[in-house]
């Protein structure tokens, strides 16, 4: 009997360590096939976030994963996605800084020849020994009048490269405008004088205006210094502040040139010049520089003819109604 119990035992324990090694080679093989499967789908995640990665250094975007998905890889791809645009945005205005200044160095050479070419040929002249003195006095004083407009040009190219590029950033506020267009006045008050020039100053001056005091100083300056320039000596400029429903307008108004309709758009193109102030000073640049700085202010300017026949420029800031 206890030859048979022990035997029977035996069977029993047998079986048990079969069916304890079936059990571990199932288990065994499920977990490898698991693990392949899992392998499996990180590499074909790895895969496909590769070649998102890999299309985004090309500079050919593609999304692998749901757009708008709430899974970490939609979020990671969406974040990737902004990361690139902005990339892109960056590079693009880089750019585009480097054509816009590789275009005003090409456009300053050009402006800078004909004053350069004009300085060397009358210091040719001033160099002969049979000149009177009073042409001695003419070439000296056309000599200045180069110098003058070089000095102008590199000035008025500065500013236009500063605002294009964004060197310069106009920070607006809300001022007061009179003490801003009193400064231009004063800038362009002796030049006028010299003419026999009067300035008036009417309307709502104390006017509150979104505006960058020194740059918008700059932009009134420059319209009453074309007043200047081209009207009528001995005539009167007129400026009128008025208060309109969204912007405060500053009109400069004089009689001297008559500029046609045709070009009014125009007066604001880096470079135009009237028809009519050909044989005068200038460089094309003033009223652009204008544009540029009301741009920035979110205002603008515009030109026309009043009733009566005046020239009229007229600049329009964004106004706070008090």
């Amino acid at each position: 009997r206890l030859a048979v119990k022990d035997e029977s035992l035996l069977v029993r324990t047998g079986q048990c360590m079969r069916i304890m090694t079936v059990y571990g080679v199932l288990c065994l093989a499920i977990f490898a096939g698991m693990y392949f499967v899992i392998v499996r789908q990180v590499s074909s995640v790895l895969y496909r976030f590769g070649g998102m990665i890999e299309s985004l250094a090309d500079g050919r975007p593609q999304e692998v994963f749901p757009v708008g998905g709430d899974t970490i890889l939609s979020r990671l791809q969406n974040q990737l996605m902004r990361l690139y645009d902005i990339l892109r945005s960056y590079e693009e205005r880089e750019q585009q800084m480097r054509r816009q200044l590789d275009e005003n160095i090409g456009d300053l050479v050009h402006q800078l020849n004909t004053p350069v070419t004009n300085v060397r040929l009358y210091a040719g002249f001033l160099g002969r020994d049979d000149l009177t003195a009073q042409e001695k006095n003419r070439f000296l004083r056309y000599l200045e009048e180069q110098a003058q407009k070089l000095s102008w040009l590199g000035e008025s190219f500065s500013k236009i490269s500063r605002l294009e590029t964004g060197i310069i950033r106009l920070k607006p506020k809300w001022q007061n405008l009179e003490p801003m267009i009193l400064q231009a006045i004063g800038q362009v008050m002796e030049k006028a004088q010299t003419r026999g020039m009067d300035i008036v100053l009417k309307g709502d001056v104390q006017s509150i205006v979104l505006a960058d005091a020194k740059w918008t100083e700059e932009a009134v300056f420059n319209v009453l210094d074309n007043a200047v320039k081209y009207g009528d000596a001995g005539s009167t400029i007129e400026i009128e502040v008025t208060s309109l429903t969204h912007y405060a307008s500053v009109a400069v108004r004089n009689s001297g040139v008559c500029i046609k309709q045709e070009e009014y758009h125009k007066l604001f193109w880096r470079f135009y010049r009237g028809k009519e102030v050909g044989d005068k000073e200038g460089s094309g640049l003033g009223l652009y520089i204008v544009r540029k700085i009301l741009e920035e202010e979110k205002g603008y300017v515009t030109a026309g003819r009043t009733s009566d026949g005046r020239t009229e420029f007229t600049i329009y800031l964004t106004y706070k109604n008090r």
